[in-house]
């Protein structure tokens, strides 16, 4: 199958070397700074994987037929990054693997119903253009299709052609060394990844540091516990339910170096981050369903603080540009 990946960072990278070395052919898109410093080869260094390098084309626009398209940059960077896909160009799949709730109904539009709902629990860092750090030692993707049935054709159980594409993707994807869960509601898909994501991202933010700095300020530790059950409260609010004492369980079983993207990205001075795609979704689903969310509230206002104070670093001022990512 020929794949292409829309955003090399360090998602794109690590799912991107995975199929090269399953023998897929895989191109990245990426801008041109980014291009003009990429050798044309994937590097993986990770402690618990080993090292891997794969050969993998790149693009600065993709007109070429691919039978998936990987939608992997951050929410702020989406519409910069579809700009470089051509406008026709209708792959047989397509799977966005951001964080958050209200990308799908765009790329909806865009796609139609070859768009599928997707989330990835993996920590990799892009260290350089082609260059990734993978720190983890899951990475697990979970899938669902979409529906015309469903208000916006978002959120829907799957059948027919998008369930013949799904169970063909879960294949490709477990060849490819990767866990994946082929699930029937997309709604699901999306809650249950951010149950974790969002606490754990906005204490990490909140604290500058990892897991294992929050544990050690007890105010921070008490937020993140209860912004986790605040999180599923909305959630089940939505729909969807989610076992908040499971959700606790894993944030204390979370080795004390886990870190999140959305914390790097502030440090490092990346603008605009993740945190409005992570946290205005559900607090807005919060005030709609009349659920209180103070210690979210809390946890976001101090992320946003520390958003603020953070200093862009001189030599490189941001890892976009005009809204885009590498």
């Amino acid at each position: 199958m020929r794949h292409a990946i829309l955003g090399a960072g360090g998602v794109g990278l690590a799912l991107g070397a995975a199929l090269a070395r399953a023998g897929h052919e895989v191109v990245l898109v990426m801008r041109e700074s980014s291009r003009a410093r990429y050798r044309g080869v994937i590097d993986v260094h990770s402690k618990l994987h080993g090292d891997l390098a794969v050969e993998a084309r790149a693009v600065e626009r993709l007109d070429e037929p691919v039978d998936v398209l990987w939608v992997t940059v951050k929410a702020p960077a989406l519409d910069a990054a579809l700009t470089r896909v051509a406008p026709r160009l209708t792959p047989d799949s397509v799977v966005p693997l951001l964080n958050g709730l209200d990308h799908p109904r765009p790329l909806r539009a865009r796609f139609g119903p070859r768009q599928l709902v997707g989330a990835i629990l993996i920590e990799a860092e892009r260290t350089a253009p082609g260059r990734v750090t993978w720190h983890s030692l899951y990475a697990e993707i979970s899938l669902a299709t979409t529906h015309d049935g469903h208000p916006g054709g978002v959120f829907a159980a799957g059948a027919g052609a998008g369930g013949r594409r799904l169970g063909g993707l879960a294949e490709v994807i477990a060849d490819a060394g990767l866990g994946c869960t082929p699930e029937r509601d997309p709604a699901s898909v999306l809650w249950r990844k951010l149950v974790l994501l969002l606490p754990l991202a906005l204490a990490t933010t909140a604290a500058d540091g990892p897991l294992g700095i929050v544990r050690r300020r007890l105010d921070l530790s008490a937020l993140l516990h209860d912004a986790a059950r605040e999180v599923c409260a909305v959630a089940a609010a939505d729909a969807v339910a989610v076992d908040d004492r499971s959700l606790l369980h894993t944030l204390d079983s979370l080795p004390g170096r886990t870190d999140t993207s959305l914390h790097r990205d502030v440090t490092a001075g990346v603008r605009p981050t993740e945190l409005a795609a992570l946290a205005e979704p559900v607090l807005r689903r919060a005030r709609d369903h009349h659920v209180a969310v103070p210690a979210l509230t809390e946890l976001a206002r101090r992320a946003a603080e520390r958003e603020r104070q953070a200093e862009v670093p001189a030599p490189h001022r941001s890892t976009y540009r005009k809204g885009e990512t590498s």
